[in-house]
């Protein structure tokens, strides 16, 4: 599988190729020059997209100072009315090439997530990861424990629009996902979208930290519970279900280099989780109250009162799995007790219990 972009470049190439290997087939030689021009204008438009749509005559005037280059005491004129070889057009084409690059997808996207993979990529890993991210995007910003909605506002900012998507699939190397993602539709609310933008970054903050032998004393995420709702969030963000890696980035994290993720950092995301928090080891069997997948989050009832209810964070694809309230749970993992917080359990095994004591589909969220 190839992407557009390599299909137009190599369809270019080789029709210009072509044409300069057997000219008069192709016309005049004003025809020829012409036609030669508007795939060279294609091919950079296709490399990049963002800069050609900006400024549409700029390889017209790339050409107009090449031409004067070669005929600097000519008046200036197409290449057809200045010699009768047109072998400068390839001439033109490969000095034009050397100067392009292939556009950064993360410095012309509002969001850019890039996802590699062991094997040919799955369509359910590539929008279930984008869903994760938009939902970890809503949670970190509205602070929010269990059940509810977030704010309206924050609600639309994280709806991005997809202004791209691409999958590649090499030879020899692992298959990738491009996905491009603009603003919201509707109209724009800075402070949310302030508020969302320092959320990712803050995420990503925490990526990069990972990926380090830096201490926790090193983030500068100082608010206990604002650190905690980071790492908790961001340990969604990790690669899972074939996806070898991720890399995030974009405008509106002020990141053109973007940061990677890697199913490694899990254990430093717990390791900030239990900073302020050391876990001890939890098992019991309570009823789910209530599931929220915004949140990542699952609700036990642990007792008559109405306010004997458990926070427990499930891995994502056990969460979607579980998808009923008011069954019997068997929850297995650490439970931390916050200082100043509600206490929390991140679960690592979850099992629902049927009416007849069996278990249903135990499943590691590792």
């Amino acid at each position: 599988m190839t992407n557009l972009k390599d299909v137009v470049v190599r369809w270019a190439d080789q029709r210009i190729d072509e044409m300069l290997g057997a000219p008069p087939m192709w016309g005049s030689p004003e025809s020829v020059e012409l036609q030669v021009l508007q795939l060279v204008e294609l091919r950079a438009l296709a490399l990049q997209p963002e800069r050609e749509l900006a400024a549409p005559r700029r390889v017209l005037e790339l050409y107009q100072s090449f031409l004067r280059e070669h005929f600097p005491e000519q008046p200036p004129s197409p290449l057809h009315e200045l010699t009768e070889s047109l072998d400068l057009l390839g001439a033109f084409r490969d000095q034009l090439a050397r100067a392009t690059t292939v556009e950064n997808p993360f410095a012309h996207s509002l969001v850019a997530i890039k996802l590699t993979f062991d094997a040919p990529p799955r369509t359910s890993a590539v929008t279930g990861y984008y869903e994760e991210f938009r939902r970890a995007a809503r949670a970190v910003v509205s602070g929010r424990g269990g059940g509810g909605r977030p704010n309206k506002d924050v609600e639309m900012a994280t709806d991005f629009s997809l202004r791209d998507m691409s999958l590649t699939q090499p030879n020899g190397r692992p298959g990738e996902a491009l996905l491009r993602l603009g603003q919201a539709e509707g109209q724009q609310n800075w402070e949310a979208d302030a508020r969302v933008s320092q959320g990712l970054g803050s995420m990503l903050e925490l990526a990069e930290w990972a990926a380090t032998d830096a201490g926790i004393d090193e983030l500068s995420l100082d608010d206990p519970e604002r650190r905690t709702r980071t790492a908790l969030q961001a340990r969604r963000l990790l690669p899972r279900h074939g996806i070898r890696s991720a890399f995030i980035g974009g405008t509106l994290v002020a990141r053109t280099r973007p940061v990677e993720l890697k199913a490694s950092f899990e254990s430093r995301f717990v390791q900030v989780v239990a900073a302020h928090s050391a876990p001890s080891p939890f098992a019991r069997q309570d009823e789910i109250r209530a599931i929220d997948l915004d949140g990542g989050s699952l609700t036990l009832r642990t007792g008559p009162k109405r306010g004997d209810r458990l926070l427990c964070y499930v891995q994502p694809e056990r969460l979607f799995e579980i998808a009923q309230v008011g069954v019997q749970a068997r929850i297995t993992g650490s439970l931390y007790r916050p200082f100043g917080s509600k206490p929390f359990v991140i679960a690592e095994v979850v099992e629902i219990v049927e009416d007849d004591g069996t278990l249903l589909a135990a499943r590691e969220g590792g």
